[in-house]
């Protein structure tokens, strides 16, 4: 296969969406106290568990993004930027599309079972749910972004599982809400440009005028149930008080993030959003602190 055919598919995989799995890694570096008790044995055996996870993950999700593509194409043909990708364009044809699919679904399988059952069951529940949501979820208001949302908290336990380590319940709460403000914003940003034709009581939903408010109510549900987990975290002796430092640094992430997306037309693209420079270095110092804080801890 020459490296024209590999480009391809390589653009239909959309690459920039392999980011949305970088979730699946949040558990390492909210239980890294607990790691680095362990012998770098076990260490090294968690590590590779997280890498087959994401790596399962990220087969399935393109799984997905294929289906989809093939499913919305006779639409996508008239969309501006949609109708490039390699599906759409039939650069990819159908029997190329099904084989490419088959070599996602091994891999996924494969590395999911070797990471154990219950990564393999939550894949399982990732591409019905895909599937569900290609089909008809997407056409209804408020179910296509809770879908969504349920695709991130997915990610969130096979990390969990992963390394076999238990997060504190508040940050599932926060990766519903992240994701829903984030998703808010993007079908806001869409339907402001009128762009998706496919379903129209969709797009006319989110371009509401009410939204800008529930955008900005989701934004302040981010920052209040922040301060929540900080405070739970304290309080049960699971955290020290310095944890409590992550909390302005996520708020400034956060409104960042809403900052750029209510004054640029990035909001429909969250990936090309985080390239922000200043929410790069929010996100590292953000880590920083949260290692620091989990070695004063011990």
């Amino acid at each position: 296969m020459n490296s024209i055919n590999m480009k391809k598919f390589l653009t239909s995989a959309r690459p920039k969406q392999i980011l949305k799995n970088l979730i699946i890694f949040v558990p390492y570096f909210f239980t890294i106290e607990k790691w680095i008790l362990l012998s770098p044995e076990k260490n090294l055996l968690l590590l590779s568990n997280m890498l087959l996870t994401f790596l399962s993950f990220t087969a399935i999700s393109i799984i997905g993004y294929q289906i989809n593509d093939f499913m919305d194409k006779e639409y996508d043909k008239n969309h501006p930027y949609k109708k490039n990708r390699p599906i759409v364009s039939k650069k990819i044809s159908t029997k190329e599309m099904i084989f490419f699919i088959l070599i996602l679904i091994l891999i996924s399988i494969i590395s999911s079972y070797a990471v154990g059952l219950s990564i393999m069951y939550l894949i399982i529940s990732y591409f019905l749910l895909s599937l569900g949501y290609s089909r008809i979820l997407k056409k209804i208001p408020i179910i296509d972004i809770l879908c969504i949302c349920f695709f991130y908290i997915l990610r969130m336990l096979a990390g969990t599982y992963s390394i076999e380590f238990e997060v504190s319940m508040w940050l599932y709460i926060l990766t519903f809400f992240a994701s829903l403000f984030i998703i808010l914003i993007k079908r806001f940003a869409e339907s402001k440009k009128n762009l998706d034709v496919r379903y129209l009581e969709v797009s006319t939903f989110y371009s509401k005028g009410f939204m800008p408010n529930i955008i900005k109510f989701s934004l302040f549900i981010n920052i209040f149930v922040y301060l929540i987990y900080c405070i739970s975290e304290i309080l049960s002796n699971e955290r020290n008080f310095y944890f409590f430092i992550t909390y302005f640094i996520f708020s400034f992430g956060i409104c960042r993030y809403y900052q750029l997306s209510s004054q640029s037309n990035l909001g429909e693209s969250p990936e090309d959003v985080i390239m922000d420079k200043y929410l790069i270095s929010s996100v590292v110092i953000y880590l920083m602190t949260l290692i620091l804080v989990s070695e004063l801890n011990l």
